[in-house]
C-alpha cells in the first residue's frame, strides 16, 4: 500500500522511515486450523533510510536502503531462495538498496530495485495489500508481476520518466550470474527485463505491464531442469467517482518458472467504498493454472475473495479488519509443493491429498513513521 508521512528521523537531507503492521488472525489456512498474530497484512513491515542532495545543473542524487522484518517475530526479511543460494554473503538490505541520479531525463538508479510489475496498486480496491486476491494469485501462480518478493530484482538498473499524466519506467536485472563460465552457464541466462506505461488522469488511471525472466541451466523445478523464458502481460484500470471506486486488471504468463506448458491467468475486480475516515473494500478474483507439475493435465482454476474495513485514525495510524477465503480448486499438497508454496514437510500432510480451503477473520492495525 504506497502511502507515506513525514519520517521521525531527518539529518542532511536522510530520512529514517517504516512501517509497524500486525494482525490476530483467526479460521482456516489451507484447511488447517490458524489462530495467532502475524504481521505486514496491509503493508510490509520495514525500516529504511533514504535521501536527496542537489547536485549542479538542476541534478539530484538519491538513495534507498531498505530491510524488511517480520514484526510478529522480530526476525528480518529474506530474499527469495535463488537469490540467496547464489549470492554470498549475509542479508541485510532485501526489499530495497539502490543509488540513482535524477533530471530533467527522470530518474536513473542502480541496485535491487522494484520490478514495473510491483506497482499495481492503483487498479486494485484493496490496494495491493496482502489480503488482495491479485496478490494471493499472483504469488500462488509464481508471476512476477506481483506486489511481493518476486518483483525485487538484484544487480537493475532502472529509468523512470514521465511527460504530463503519462509515466514509462524500465528495469534491466543482470541477475545473479553476472559473468560466464568456460564451459558452464553464461553471463546473461537469468537476466529480467521490464517496462511499464501508467496513466493517471486524476479520477481515471490505467496502465500495462510486461516482464520477461530468464533462467539459466540450474534451475530445478521438480528436480528437473527448467530453462525456458517467463513471459508476462499486465492490464490495469481504475476510476474514482467520488463516492465509489472501481478498480480491476488481468494479467498472464507463459512459460512459468522456465517450465515448458506452465501457464497462468488471472483477473479481478473490487470496489472501494469510502465515508469519512473508513473505507470498505471488496475484491473477487480468479484465476487459471495450466501444466501445473509439468504435464499435459495439471488445470486448476483458484479463486479467492476478499472483505475489508479501514479507519485512519490519524495521519500515521490505519486500523483495519475483514475476512478473505481462497478456494484452491482441488490442487493437492505435492502441486502446492511444486509450485514453492509450502516445504518439503507439507505442513504434515501426504503429498496426494487435497488442499483444504483458506477463509479468515483478521483484525490489526499498520502504523507508519
Amino acid at each position: 500500500m504506497m502511502m507515506w508521512v513525514a519520517p521521525s528521523v531527518a539529518a542532511d537531507g536522510v530520512e529514517l522511515y517504516g512501517v509497524a503492521d500486525a494482525f490476530v488472525k483467526f479460521g482456516d489456512w489451507r484447511g488447517d486450523r490458524t489462530v495467532g498474530v502475524d504481521d505486514s497484512w496491509f503493508s510490509g513491515d520495514r525500516i529504511g533510510l533514504r535521501g536527496k542532495e542537489s547536485l549542479d545543473g538542476g541534478l539530484v542524487a538519491t538513495f534507498v536502503l531498505e530491510q524488511g522484518y517480520a514484526l510478529d517475530t522480530g526476525k528480518s526479511e529474506v530474499m527469495s531462495r535463488e537469490d540467496s543460494l547464489k549470492n554470498e554473503g549475509s542479508e541485510v538490505l532485501t526489499r530495497q538498496a539502490w543509488v540513482g541520479l535524477e533530471g530533467a531525463f527522470g530518474r536513473v538508479a542502480l541496485g535491487r530495485q522494484y520490478a514495473p510489475g510491483y506497482f499495481t496498486y492503483a487498479y486494485d480496491a484493496l490496494l495491493s495489500a496482502v489480503p488482495s486476491p491479485q496478490s494471493w494469485l499472483s504469488l500462488l501462480g509464481c508471476l512476477s508481476i506481483t506486489p511481493n518478493s518476486p518483483a525485487r530484482w538484484n544487480n537493475a538498473v532502472t529509468w523512470e520518466g514521465s511527460f504530463r499524466s503519462v509515466v514509462f519506467a524500465a528495469i534491466h536485472s543482470a541477475g545473479n550470474r553476472e559473468t560466464a563460465r568456460a564451459g558452464g552457464t553464461g553471463a546473461g541466462d537469468d537476466d529480467k527485463d521490464g517496462v511499464a506505461l501508467r496513466y493517471d488522469g486524476g479520477a481515471f488511471k490505467a496502465g500495462a505491464i510486461a516482464h520477461v525472466v530468464r533462467f539459466d541451466g540450474e534451475h530445478l523445478v521438480g528436480g528437473r531442469v527448467a530453462d525456458e523464458t517467463q513471459k508476462e502481460w499486465f492490464f490495469g484500470a481504475s476510476y474514482d467517482f467520488g463516492a465509489l471506486r472501481l478498480a480491476g486488471s488481468w494479467q498472464r504468463g507463459v512459460e512459468i518458472q522456465g517450465v515448458s506448458g506452465f501457464d497462468v491467468s488471472v483477473w479481478q475486480f473490487g470496489a472501494l467504498v469510502p465515508f469519512g475516515p473508513n473505507n470498505l473494500h471488496f475484491a473477487y478474483g480468479r484465476s487459471r493454472f495450466e501444466g501445473v507439475g509439468g504435464g499435459e493435465g495439471g488445470r486448476f482454476s483458484p479463486s479467492s475473495w476478499t472483505v475489508a474495513w479501514t479507519r485512519t485514525l490519524s495521519k500515521r495510524t490505519t486500523a483495519y479488519a475483514g475476512y478473505t477465503a481462497i478456494d484452491h480448486d482441488g490442487l493437492d499438497w505435492g502441486q502446492m509443493q511444486w509450485l514453492g508454496q509450502t516445504d518439503a514437510s507439507r505442513n504434515g500432510h501426504a503429498a496426494q491429498e487435497t488442499v483444504g480451503d483458506t477463509g479468515f477473520f483478521f483484525v490489526g492495525m499498520r502504523h507508519i513513521f
